[in-house]
């Protein structure tokens, strides 16, 4: 069975320091197999008004 990737604490908190520098709202996901993951943030799931919509280009 493969062994997990180590971080140290410090490579930990330069990787989210610099994800929240980009934009504050971005997820950061680290896993077991030394993979870190910068997401964009969920979009929200309020309705779109007709105005944000026509903006997007899906009006």
């Amino acid at each position: 069975m493969p062994r997990g990737a180590s971080f140290t604490e410090a490579q930990v908190k330069r990787a989210i320091r610099a994800a929240r520098e980009i934009d504050p709202r971005l997820i950061v996901e680290l896993t077991r197999d030394g993979i870190i993951r910068i997401l964009p943030p969920a979009k929200s799931q309020a309705p779109q008004s007709e105005v944000d919509s026509w903006f997007d280009g899906q009006g």
